[in-house]
């Protein structure tokens, strides 16, 4: 019996892995990669939130959200130096880090200030629910009107009309996920334990995404990797 041998998955279509640079990863598909980081936020009825009535869906977390409340803005609540302590502190939250890289001190800081303020932490490995129309939008602004929706693995996809997913005609739950457009011309990516969402192009198309919405976060160069606040 012959064996069933899966075939290898362009990296045109799934997240980085963590043990090499990110810019080395997507080699010879992408020579850009732009890091977006997930904002807090700002909760409007802290105890509805918790109790999670219900699916908590793009539109009822819009509902429950003030306003989203950027990294920049987490470093001056905490007297933090800067990302890398607030990235440090949000692995160390979810226990994304060994004991070797565990700042004690950083994550009670960020856990004082996020109670304090009814601030909620950004999700891991998944898209914020707070950026997604944005995402979506550049790509429409881009002139592309569909979206591939793959799995983390590059196993499966289907594909989507984008305005319907801005407009919850369309259900997704944004998982560990990757989405990329028809001809792989941009990718829009996650990686489990990481507070942020990776926005693959040429460095043209990223800027002009950047022009109109422009995302918090920054680029990374040749030696940026996955875990970049504890390996840089």
């Amino acid at each position: 019996m012959k064996e069933k041998i899966a075939p290898e998955v362009h990296h045109n279509i799934i997240p980085p892995s963590a043990d090499i640079p990110i810019l080395k990863f997507y080699k010879g598909y992408y020579d850009c990669v732009y890091i977006i980081l997930h904002p807090f936020m700002k909760c409007r009825d802290i105890e509805k939130f918790m109790k999670k009535e219900g699916a908590l869906t793009k539109e009822k977390l819009l509902q429950l959200t003030e306003r989203s409340v950027s990294w920049n803005e987490i470093i001056s609540l905490c007297g933090f130096k800067d990302i890398k302590q607030v990235d440090r502190a949000l692995r160390n939250m979810i226990g994304g880090l060994n004991k070797r890289h565990h700042h004690h001190e950083e994550q009670a800081k960020l856990d004082q200030i996020c109670e304090l303020n009814h601030l909620i932490i950004p999700p891991e490995g998944d898209f914020s629910d707070l950026l997604l129309d944005s995402m979506l939008s550049t790509i429409i602004e881009l002139g592309h009107d569909w979206i591939y929706i793959g799995d983390e693995f590059g196993w499966e996809r289907k594909l989507e009309y984008i305005q319907d997913i801005i407009d919850n005609k369309v259900e997704v739950n944004s998982h560990h996920e990757s989405w990329y457009t028809t001809k792989n011309e941009i990718l829009y990516t996650t990686h489990w334990d990481s507070h942020f969402t990776l926005l693959c192009s040429d460095r043209e198309t990223i800027e002009k995404v950047l022009f109109k919405h422009p995302f918090e976060g920054f680029y990374c160069d040749e030696e940026t990797e996955i875990y970049w606040s504890i390996t840089s």
